[in-house]
């Protein structure tokens, strides 16, 4: 029986891959914490490679997890619960244009999540689940950090520095890298992703999200149907807004969109250069 944490059913979260989360309260040893809590049937545990992740991670850019634990149908965490993600804060109506005022600098917001990633990267890990839902932001004292979240697809690398799924993946096309995207396209829809993840598609996929903050919720390659075919055509029809701009988040953008993996840089340099802006 569930006796450290307390579900509140009443406050839905949000639904993902693997499981459901409500906000809830953690009965830690100093204190009660509010917190969000994920709920994954206890059948798909096996499936979910984030626990690992989860307990090997500690970053104030990564969503911390306080505390797991089971009941005879449910495997249940207990998260550091965020105001918002990404996506809600563009996406999500005139609710959000309080979080938006409250947003540090564009190179800290990028900084932060450089950062968390190379965290990950160290680590030994490949997050993979790249997209503006699992983007969180925390505000605490009217300080905003921003964190990622949801490990449920991520996976420890090996010694190359990569890891083969064989999800049926339920993640957006439109936030892979393009040596991804060409696999699935190739594939039937019915059929797993046979394909390493690698710190380099990673590094692409981050190099979307930052697009996709600093263009103010548009995705850096197109509209939706358009998206993964401009991917794999080197196609950012949106891409061009940062350049004329003159941000200084431009060059580094560019080079983590390389459509060759060897060309683009790492997530350690992605921190370097950004800090150096």
């Amino acid at each position: 029986m569930v006796n450290s944490i307390i579900i509140d059913r009443c406050k839905l979260i949000g639904k993902g891959i693997y499981g459901t989360v409500y906000e809830g309260t953690w009965k830690g040893t100093w204190k009660d914490k509010k917190v969000a809590v994920k709920r994954i049937q206890i059948e798909n545990v096996e499936n979910n490679q984030g626990e690992e992740a989860m307990q090997n991670l500690n970053h104030p850019n990564v969503v911390k997890l306080y505390h797991v634990e089971s009941d005879s149908d449910f495997r249940i965490y207990a998260l550091e619960l965020c105001q918002l993600s990404l996506s809600q804060l563009f996406h999500d109506g005139e609710a959000q244009k309080n979080y938006r005022e409250k947003m540090p600098p564009e190179k800290e917001v990028c900084l932060q999540l450089a950062m968390g990633l190379a965290h990950i990267h160290e680590k030994g890990f490949i997050y993979w689940d790249f997209k503006p839902q699992n983007v969180l932001i925390s505000v605490h004292d009217g300080k905003v950090s921003m964190k990622w979240a949801d490990f449920g697809l991520s996976k420890p690398r090996n010694e190359r520095g990569s890891y083969s799924t064989t999800e049926h993946n339920k993640r957006p096309d439109d936030w892979f890298a393009p040596e991804i995207l060409i696999i699935k396209e190739n594939l039937d829809r019915t059929t797993p992703l046979r394909q390493e993840g690698t710190v380099m598609s990673d590094i692409f996929s981050t190099g979307l999200i930052f697009g996709y903050y600093l263009l103010k919720g548009r995705h850096p390659y197109g509209s939706q149907f358009n998206t993964p075919s401009n991917i794999i055509n080197n196609t950012p029809v949106n891409l061009t807004a940062i350049e004329e701009q003159q941000h200084p988040m431009w060059a580094i953008i560019t080079d983590m969109l390389k459509n060759n993996p060897n060309e683009r840089i790492s997530s350690a340099d992605v921190v370097k250069r950004i800090a150096n802006i």
